[in-house]
Parts: structure tokens; C-alpha cells; sequence
């Protein structure tokens, strides 16, 4: 049976859809079954595929790591292979390949001629959400106010009252994202594990922790004088109130990246080496 591809562009570059274009004729030419996304099939004119109730056997995606993140939070827990074409400064996830060379790498998209990279993320539950993130999950205060919140991993309470802007929960993935912004150390993607920050705390004695991916984080929404937001991979956005509880741990489907230069697991640095 043919392999099932849909491609997934940033619709606002003029680059990233002629490139959407150019991967949809490659595919089509090694007799996979293509698609574009709806989010631009109507701008480029071909067969469309709703990426957020649809199944594929893989998506092409052009973009940078926003481009990814957003694709994830569209399949949901579905875990579709995925294949890289960089367009965009911000690609920690990327092979570092010009576009055209990944273009042509379709061909061993589609013969199965790749190795596969298995990324864990984490499974986010809060009031009226649940879902899965790649990079991080954040309880953030709004404005310039100071949000009030007791932290536990597991049954021990790791910060029992950490006042500040907020936490960022972070896997080994988004350990060199936001986490590391906000002064988090960086995780070997090696590494079954999470780390938990804090946002500029008003004591600065606070520092990160990192945990047993399989324990689960528990944030608890303790003092704020306005809602606070949970922040899921720069993508998703919930209003939460006192009382609210956050848990994040890693499970759930991993994200599934097709490899061809690089080996999977390989150490992402965000500063030159």
C-alpha cells in the first residue's frame, strides 16, 4: 500500500509553500499518496488531509521548531513520522541540511531508508485540558503581578512556597528551549528525566531540580490576585485560578523524527561548538 504523507508548511513564507509544492511532486513521482494540510491546500491547490482528525503514516513539515511544535499539538496523540525540512533560525530539532537536500531525501522517506528518533513528552493534565508537549509546559502570572505556588514530585513537596512568575516543566528536548532561557540546566536527551524551574522567584534560593521522568510534578496554584496561565509548548493557553492543579509527567506517544545524517539521540548545545 502506498505511504500515506501529508505536508505541513508555515502558510505566511512564500518559501515554505513552494517548497510545499516541490516536496508534494516529489512525493507523488515515488507513488506516495501526497496531501497538503487544509491550513494551505487551498493556497496551493492540491488534495487536502485535516491533520487534526485525520491519520497519516507521515507528515512533511517546513518550518522551524514553532512549525513542529504546532503540528504536534494539531495530531494530538497520534504519533505520525515525522520528516524535517528546515526553513527558519530557530531548528534545534532540524538535521542541519539545506532545504532542497531534504527535499530530495524524501525518496528514502519513502523507501523506509531512515532511522527514527523517539523524543518523549510530557503528559499535561490541568483543569479543562489534557494534553501532550514536546518542549515544556509553564504556569506563567500575568502582568506584573507574583503568582504563589506550592510544587511536589511525587508525594514530596519540593517548593512550598515558591512566589515569582512562574515554573517551567521541561523535558530533555525543551531542556535547551524556555527552560534554559530562564536559567534551567540543559538534559541529555539520553537522559529518562525532567527538569522543573522557577521563573525569576523572589527568593533566589529557588533553584531548578531535576527528576525521574516518571514522577509526576504537581503544581499547585496557592496565591494570585489574577488568573495565572498555563503555557503548553508556546501553543496552548489555559486561564487557571486558586486552587488549580497542574500535573505533568513523561508519557504518552513520543514524537517520532525520521533521521538520515545524524544519529538519533544526539546532544543538542544552544551556544557554538
Amino acid at each position: 500500500m502506498p505511504l500515506r504523507v501529508a505536508i505541513y508548511a508555515r502558510p505566511d513564507r512564500a518559501e515554505a509553500l513552494e517548497l510545499a509544492r516541490e516536496a508534494y511532486r516529489r512525493l507523488a513521482s515515488l507513488g506516495a499518496r501526497a496531501y497538503y494540510d487544509v491550513s494551505i491546500a487551498g493556497m496551493l491547490g492540491g488534495p487536502s488531509i485535516d491533520l487534526r482528525f485525520e491519520n497519516v503514516d507521515a507528515v512533511v513539515v517546513i518550518g522551524g521548531d514553532g512549525t513542529v511544535l504546532r503540528l504536534l499539538q494539531l495530531v494530538g496523540a497520534r504519533s505520525p513520522l515525522l520528516h524535517l525540512v528546515r526553513l527558519g533560525h530557530r531548528a534545534f530539532l532540524f538535521e542541519p541540511l539545506e532545504p532542497e537536500v531534504s527535499i530530495e531525501l524524501l525518496e528514502r522517506l519513502v523507501t523506509g531508508d531512515y532511522r527514527v528518533e523517539e523524543l518523549p513528552r510530557l503528559l499535561v493534565k490541568a483543569p479543562g485540558y489534557e494534553g501532550l508537549a514536546l518542549n515544556e509546559a509553564a504556569v506563567l502570572a500575568l502582568g506584573s503581578k507574583v503568582a504563589g505556588l506550592r510544587i511536589l514530585v511525587g508525594e514530596a513537596v519540593v517548593y512550598r512556597s515558591l512566589e515569582g512568575d512562574g515554573v517551567i516543566v521541561s523535558t530533555p528536548a525543551g531542556s535547551t528551549a524556555y527552560n534554559y532561557s530562564a536559567g534551567g540546566p540543559i538534559l541529555h536527551p539520553g537522559l529518562e528525566a525532567i527538569v522543573v524551574t522557577p521563573v525569576n522567584p523572589v527568593n533566589r534560593s529557588h533553584g531548578p531540580l531535576v527528576v525521574p521522568g516518571s514522577t509526576e510534578v504537581t503544581v499547585f496554584v496557592e496565591r494570585t490576585h489574577r488568573p495565572v496561565k498555563l503555557i503548553v509548548d508556546g501553543v496552548q493557553e489555559r486561564l487557571l485560578y486558586r486552587g488549580a492543579l497542574v500535573t505533568a509527567r513523561l508519557g504518552g506517544t513520543p514524537a517520532r523524527i525520521a533521521r538520515y545524517t545524524q544519529r538519533p539521540g544526539w546532544l543538542r548545545l544552544p551556544w557554538p561548538h
